[in-house]
């Protein structure tokens, strides 16, 4: 293959009083054949010396290190998805194979997250450990980098009480109060 590795530049100038035009041309660079290796599109796996199963939420998608790859098992073309598990309180990421709602796994070990997706992520944190869910093959929860979240949930005690209750309650001695009004009319 014939590659043009040289640059020419064209510069015209215009003589303000008389009009008249100058051109200046200068050529850098030389011509050289130059041969490309073939490059095939297989999955690469992403290298890191991480130890520890992570994925990174980045802009518009989040990515799976190496140890995350090899924990989990997925494999590009398959349908992820990150789901909000509520357990009482507490709010947990998880990560599963979903097949009508996930988003397809790319060869770089990619997902697209956009919009509400990544921003209910994004409160969780930008780095996620993933662990493997009991009971469960193919299910990792996430835990987060941002201080764990709870729901909005009211906590709300066994007995409710009025505290104007005590106030109403009277007693069957009690007479009741006799109010006259004096209206002017």
């Amino acid at each position: 293959m014939l590659e043009i590795q040289s640059s020419k530049i064209v510069l015209t100038l215009v003589d303000t009083e008389t009009g008249e035009l100058f051109t200046k041309e200068a050529t850098f660079g030389d011509f050289k054949e130059v041969t490309k290796k073939a490059t095939t599109t297989r999955s690469k796996k992403p290298k890191d010396d991480d130890p520890i199963a992570k994925i990174t939420l980045l802009e518009g998608k989040w990515q799976m290190n190496h140890a995350c790859v090899e924990l989990t098992g997925f494999e590009p073309e398959q349908k992820l998805e990150i789901k909000f598990e509520k357990q009482g309180r507490k709010v947990t990421p998880v990560l599963c194979e979903d097949e009508k709602s996930g988003n397809r796994l790319t060869k770089t070990y990619t997902v697209s997250c956009r919009g509400s997706k990544h921003d209910n992520l994004a409160e969780y944190g930008d780095t996620f450990e993933i662990i493997p869910y009991e009971n469960k093959e193919g299910y990792f929860k996430l835990k987060g980098n941002a201080p764990e979240k709870e729901s909005d949930l009211i906590e709300v005690p066994e007995e409710i009480t009025d505290p104007d209750e005590d106030d109403l309650d009277m007693d069957s001695s009690d007479e009741g109060t006799e109010i006259d009004f004096d209206l002017d009319l």
